[in-house]
């Protein structure tokens, strides 16, 4: 049985929280946490991305507004979609060009949690790629501003054509709920191997996307192995302008599966949204988290050139006491997870 660790914090530090103030961006303290630096907003990428099935951009193709963030209190590269979608690496130097150079694009039809085999209405998402100059990392953006970022392989591809590896349907429990029961969602996830860079790319029935290296060989379709729950976590995630956390603020379920085609972990949030990380030397149960810092982050639409319609999103940071990675929640269930060097 897969119980569910709540991410809450101990009767000391609630306490704590409570005679606190958190600022939008800094973060409260709790006696483990130093105190949190304001992220601080680097450049953004307005970026065109097709519809699956579009064949060239034209004046209707729309636009994917992505921003990014210094976030120095982990030491991360935060990105930001303009519907919440979050993708997060350690942060180097940047470079001084803040450009993004397409570089090639896919259709990636996704099977919902029910539907057994592909037909022609089985979505199809189209994802673009492109050259985040100043990180030096390829970016992944899709229709429904799912995003995610990958490492740049010596030789990237432009013309080959994404290849099914496997697929996988994962069940994650709402807030409170303990075990995976009839109220627990099911999600479709798609894995296909990028001709162009040869690594794995994950996009749910939602249209959240992840990328991870890809195993030696690919399992032969009719030896796909289940994915393994591993443990759930209840993470409390404050909306833009919640100073502080109550018996009111929003409760985001996440479940962690081990991806046993390809011994990779997946954290997936209660709306579909994933993250792909390499499994640790050492994985620990029922651990629990520990709330790091907060931050109030704006991302505007594509075409939007100030931030006065900009939409805002309260994001709050957890370790996984677990793997001891960083986990990013924000209030529209979007996550990332930050292995850190």
């Amino acid at each position: 049985m897969q119980t569910r660790a709540v991410g809450r914090f101990g009767w000391a530090v609630g306490l704590f929280l409570l005679a606190s103030t958190v600022g939008s961006s800094t973060g409260a303290q709790t006696p483990q946490a130093t105190k949190a630096t304001k992220p601080e907003w680097v450049y953004a990428h307005d970026l065109r991305v097709r519809k699956g099935g579009q064949k060239d951009f034209n004046k209707d193709t729309q636009k994917i507004g992505v921003e990014f963030f210094r976030d120095a209190t982990a030491g991360a590269l935060l990105a930001i979609s303009q519907s919440g979608q979050l993708a997060v690496l350690p942060l180097d130097k940047l470079g001084a060009e803040k450009k993004a150079t397409w570089k090639f694009a896919h259709d990636l039809r996704v099977r919902k949690s029910d539907e057994e085999v592909f037909t022609p209405a089985t979505t199809k998402y189209g994802v673009e790629v492109f050259q985040d100059s100043a990180s030096g990392k390829l970016l992944y953006v899709d229709e429904t501003a799912g995003i995610s970022l990958a490492n740049t392989p010596a030789h990237v591809g432009a013309d080959g054509e994404p290849k099914w590896h496997h697929a996988l349907v994962l069940k994650v429990r709402g807030s409170g709920e303990a075990e995976f029961g009839s109220r627990s969602r099911k999600f479709g996830i798609e894995v296909f191997k990028d001709s162009n860079t040869g690594g794995l790319v994950y996009v749910s029935e939602t249209g959240s996307l992840a990328i991870a290296p890809a195993p030696a060989t690919a399992p032969a379709p009719d030896q796909v192995k289940p994915p393994k729950a591993l443990y759930g976590l209840d993470l409390r995630v404050r909306k833009s302008g919640e100073a502080d956390f109550s018996d009111k603020t929003k409760t985001v379920g996440v479940e962690v599966f081990r991806d046993e085609n390809t011994g990779g972990l997946l954290y997936i949030s209660q709306s579909g949204a994933i993250a792909a990380v390499p499994t640790p030397a050492t994985i620990q149960s029922g651990k629990g988290v520990t709330w790091k810092h907060a931050m109030e982050l704006k991302a505007r639409s594509g075409g939007e050139a100030d931030f006065a319609k900009a939409n805002t999103f309260g994001i709050e940071v957890f370790q996984d006491n677990n793997t001891g990675y960083l986990v990013y929640v924000d209030d529209a269930g979007g996550i990332a997870v930050l292995v850190r060097k």
